[in-house]
């Protein structure tokens, strides 16, 4: 290998840990902000988290006294192969069959708000970018 091209490896190595560690202690201090920054070309993007929110269970605390029938947002599937492999019935019977209800739209629809849905949240996160 060519001594000159070797050094430039080493330096791009050295160059490279130094951009990682900067870059460490610029998401630490946007993170710290809460809030995006950008300085020329480059941008730090903050992100609070994404919520995830647990339509069943605030279905099942605060929807039954509102109303609104659960049945509304009830969906039938079967499972139309399994049923072929196993018996080779068709249509498939009950025991092919899946229920599954639509609790977000359920919540919406009985006026629930989100603060009385459990949810979790993600950390918050910042992603660092050039822009050009």
């Amino acid at each position: 290998m060519d001594s000159r091209l070797a050094a430039m490896m080493l330096d791009w190595e050295v160059c490279q840990l130094k951009a990682d560690e900067l870059k460490t202690r610029i998401e630490a201090e946007v993170l710290a902000i809460g809030k995006t920054q950008t300085v020329g070309n480059v941008r730090a993007t903050y992100s609070a988290g994404r919520r995830a929110f647990d339509y069943t269970e605030g279905w099942r605390a605060h929807g039954y006294g509102t109303g609104v029938d659960i049945e509304k947002f009830k969906d039938v599937t079967y499972d139309y192969e399994t049923a072929w492999e196993d018996e080779h019935e068709y249509p498939p019977g009950e025991e092919y069959q899946r229920i599954i209800y639509d609790y977000r739209a359920a919540v919406k629809a009985a006026g629930i708000v989100d603060t009385d849905i459990p949810c979790t949240q993600s950390p918050p996160s910042v992603n660092l970018k050039l822009l050009a």
